[in-house]
């Protein structure tokens, strides 16, 4: 059986990444960071990046045809172990149902402001 692979390039910008790649009916999409992609602004709190990086999350997932209810697998890194509850809280509005498997991590540091990143697999049936 063949599996069809489709790389999703990057845009704003030569990156030596992909978006997210398909491969079959699976959605791997790279790390988004709480950054917003109209301003280029970092919200200053924990609780803004963590719904600016799901919005980002959101908008991979929906141009490819995938939803929140897709993410089977979440990986979540922090740069404070002291954001998890406040993290925890944002998360918990996005993801209620049907709850991905998640790995979370706490770094020290990332990319520019980002003090969050997270990345996710998706599948459809």
């Amino acid at each position: 059986m063949y599996l069809m692979i489709e790389y999703i390039p990057f845009r704003g910008g030569k990156r030596p990444f992909s978006t997210a790649v398909r491969a079959g009916n699976n959605l791997y999409v790279s790390g988004q960071v709480g950054i917003d992609r109209e301003t280029g602004a970092y919200p200053p709190t924990i609780e803004g990046q963590t719904k600016q990086a799901i919005i980002n999350l959101k908008t991979v997932l929906e141009e490819q045809g995938y939803a929140l209810s897709h993410v089977v697998k979440m990986v979540v890194i922090l740069t404070r172990k002291e954001d998890i509850a406040a993290f925890n809280k944002i998360y918990a509005q996005y993801f209620v149902t049907n709850l991905p498997a998640r790995t979370l991590m706490v770094v020290s540091g990332l990319v520019g402001e980002a003090i969050m990143e997270l990345d996710a697999i998706a599948v459809k049936e």
